[in-house]
């Protein structure tokens, strides 16, 4: 599998009492792929997984895989607090459909980087799909760029390093390097750093799901030669990212918001507990989502950018 482009992560669809809009989630998988998607994955931290219960993570990997049906890559995320109930998990992603695997590693018990080899090493040589291997080290280095390589050699499904670290291009530089271009490397952290990563070999960028065509048109461009239009372009969508990307829970919010804008959402509810703002940041982050708007009616409709991935 080749991955090449925007991965958007979902994010939850939410009635006002909390339930998962299914009709909702369906519609965000085709809105996703129509705007240019290379892939789709779910349920990560913009489904507000750490949210749901054990039940509801299999339905939303369930209906995603469903209503994506292989047109593009389907990744679910299935880290759990064990190795044990993450290989469960996993199991039951293949099991309705799920292209590939993105897996973080425990968080609620914080591990030090041996540990976390022990627990990737058992989930990838216990699986059959390709691994994505979430660093998620949101204010830190993150997992060194050796241990990633070394698992990658000794774990063959390990296939994708997915980056959401400070200053990661040097490391991603170095995964790709160190294992002969085996490991693709995405980023992570809303997109925030995409051209950092085109700059340092990275093949694909996971933000949510509301302006994918923003972003496939910044791939367009770069993979194109015309990488100052492509500057030039993600520059303007600094300021929606630079607000967003204040808390994870703003980033959903923003997402869940321009995606009623759309069309595709009927509510922009979030799990409680979430951040309440006040009106000034209200009208902050609503101004924030006209501008992104706007940029992406400006851009014409991008090609799927995997052409096969079977």
């Amino acid at each position: 599998m080749k991955l090449d482009g925007v991965m958007p992560v979902m994010v939850l669809p939410l009635r006002e009492d909390e339930t998962i809009d299914e009709a909702a989630l369906r519609r965000e998988v085709d809105f996703s792929i129509n705007t240019g998607a290379a892939g789709v994955c779910a349920p990560g931290f913009a489904t507000e997984f750490y949210k749901l219960t054990e039940e509801e993570r299999r339905l939303v990997i369930q209906v995603v895989a469903e209503q994506t049906a292989r047109r593009v890559p389907m990744f679910a995320s299935t880290g759990c607090g064990s190795a044990r109930a993450t290989l469960e998990l996993s199991r039951y992603a293949q099991s309705v459909g799920a292209d590939g695997l993105m897996v973080v590693a425990p968080k609620w018990v914080p591990l030090g980087a041996p540990e976390q080899a022990v627990f990737f090493e058992e989930v990838c040589r216990n699986v059959d799909l390709p691994v994505m291997l979430q660093d998620a080290d949101f204010a830190g280095a993150g997992l060194p760029a050796s241990l990633i390589v070394e698992l990658a050699e000794r774990c063959p499904t390990l296939k994708f390093a997915k980056l959401e670290n400070v200053l990661a291009g040097a490391k991603c530089a170095d995964i790709i390097r160190s294992s002969g271009g085996k490991v693709q490397v995405l980023y992570g952290m809303a997109g925030i750093a995409l051209l950092d990563g085109l700059a340092h070999g990275a093949v694909g960028v996971m933000p949510g799901p509301s302006f994918v065509k923003a972003y496939a048109r910044v791939f367009e461009l770069y993979g194109s030669g015309r990488i100052e239009e492509a500057k030039a372009l993600f520059y303007r969508m600094q300021p929606y990212l630079t607000f967003s990307m204040q808390h994870v829970e703003i980033v959903i919010q923003m997402d869940k918001r321009a995606l009623v804008r759309r069309g595709v959402f009927s509510s922009d509810r979030m799990r409680e507990p979430t951040l309440h703002l006040d009106h000034a940041y209200q009208k902050q982050m609503e101004d924030l989502i006209d501008l992104m708007l706007g940029l992406c009616d400006e851009i014409k409709p991008a090609g799927n950018a995997v052409k096969s991935f079977h």
